[in-house]
C-alpha cells in the first residue's frame, strides 16, 4: 500500500517539476514540443513494442479497441443531448472536449507502473480506438455542424474522410499498435537486441510522459467561466464513473483486463481537443484550463482506484 501511494506521489513530483522548471525559465513556454516529440515517437511506441512482446495476445482482444470507440461516443452523444439549450460555441466546446482519452501520455505510464503487461496491451487496443475518434473523428464531426451551421453547406465526406486518415497514417503509436498488433496475432516475436533497446527507451517514458504534463500545465481562467468548467468536469467524470462500473463489473474479462479498462475511463481530457477547440473558433482559455484541472482528477481518482485493487 505504502509503495503505491510512494510511486503516485513520485509521478505527482515529475509534474510539478517540469511545471516549476518553466515558471521559473529554465525552459521555454514552446519547449514541452521537443519532449512531446520525443514521448509521442520514441518512448511511447518503445513502451508498446515491449508490452505487446511479452504477452500473448487472444484474438478476444480486439474487443478493446470497440470499448475506446464505444467510450468516445457515448460522451459525445452526452454533449450533443446536454448542450442543447447552450450558445453553440460553448456546445462545440463540449462536443470536442467530453470525448477523448488522454491515455498515451498519462494513463499508460499509470498502468506500465502499477499493472502488468497484459494490462497495458488492453490499454493500448483501447488507446487505439480512442485514438480513431479523438485523433480526427470527432473533429470532423463537429466541424460538419458548424459548416452547416455557419454556410448551410456541408463538406464533402471524402474530404472529411481524407483528413482523418491523413492524422491517423501520420501518428507513430497508432501504426506501432497496429504492426505490433499483426505480429502478435501472426505469433511473430521481434529479436532480443530490438527488445533489448526497446526496453531501455520504454523505462524513460513514465518520466518523460510525466515531465511533459508539468511542462503543458497552465490554469488561467477567467471567474465567470468556472461555471462551466465545473459543469463540463460533472458530465464527463459522472459518465466515466457509470462507463467504469460497466467496465469493471460486466465484462468478462480477466481482472486485470477489467482494472486497465477502469483506469482508462478516468483518463484526463484528450490534449488533442485544445488544437480541435482553437480550430472551430471556440473557448481555447476554458478548453486550456479544464485539460490542465483534469490531470490532477484524473491523477487523484487513478491514485484512490489502484489502493482500492490492491486491497
Amino acid at each position: 500500500m505504502t509503495d503505491i501511494f510512494v510511486r503516485a506521489g513520485s509521478f505527482l513530483l515529475i509534474i510539478v517539476l517540469g511545471y516549476v522548471l518553466k515558471r521559473v525559465g529554465f525552459f521555454g513556454k514552446d519547449d514541452h514540443r521537443l519532449v512531446s516529440k520525443i514521448v509521442l515517437n520514441v518512448t511511447l511506441p518503445a513502451t508498446i513494442i515491449v508490452n505487446f512482446s511479452s504477452t500473448e495476445v487472444e484474438p478476444w482482444l480486439l474487443l478493446m479497441f470497440a470499448l475506446g470507440l464505444f467510450g468516445n461516443l457515448v460522451l459525445l452523444a452526452a454533449a450533443m443531448a446536454f448542450g442543447r439549450g447552450a450558445d453553440w460555441s460553448t456546445r462545440k466546446l463540449r462536443m470536442l472536449n467530453y470525448p477523448g482519452y488522454s491515455i498515451g501520455c498519462f494513463t499508460l505510464p499509470f498502468v506500465q507502473n502499477f499493472l502488468g503487461a497484459s494490462g497495458v496491451v488492453a490499454t493500448c487496443l483501447f488507446d487505439a480506438g480512442n485514438s480513431m475518434m479523438c485523433t480526427g473523428t470527432t473533429y470532423a464531426i463537429v466541424a460538419e455542424m458548424d459548416s452547416r451551421r455557419g454556410s448551410g453547406k456541408s463538406v464533402s465526406l471524402g474530404k472529411k474522410v481524407k483528413e482523418i486518415g491523413k492524422r491517423l497514417v501520420r501518428s507513430t503509436p497508432l501504426l506501432t499498435y497496429a504492426v505490433m498488433l499483426l505480429l502478435s496475432l501472426c505469433h511473430l516475436k521481434l529479436p532480443a537486441p530490438v527488445l533489448t533497446f526497446t526496453g531501455i527507451a520504454a523505462n524513460a517514458n513514465p518520466f518523460l510522459s510525466m515531465f511533459m504534463i508539468g511542462m503543458m500545465f497552465e490554469i488561467r481562467l477567467a471567474p465567470e467561466k468556472l461555471k462551466e468548467m465545473v459543469r463540463l468536469f460533472a458530465w464527463r467524470y459522472g459518465i466515466s464513473v457509470l462507463v467504469a462500473l460497466c467496465f469493471y463489473f460486466l465484462l468478462p474479462f480477466p481482472v486485470q483486463i477489467r482494472q486497465a479498462l477502469t483506469l482508462a475511463a478516468f483518463s484526463p481530457l484528450s490534449v488533442a481537443a485544445l488544437a480541435y477547440t482553437d480550430k472551430v473558433g471556440s473557448d481555447t482559455e476554458l478548453a486550456s484550463a479544464c485539460n490542465s484541472c483534469s490531470i490532477i482528477v484524473s491523477l487523484v481518482v487513478m491514485t484512490a482506484l489502484v489502493t482500492l485493487f490492491a486491497i
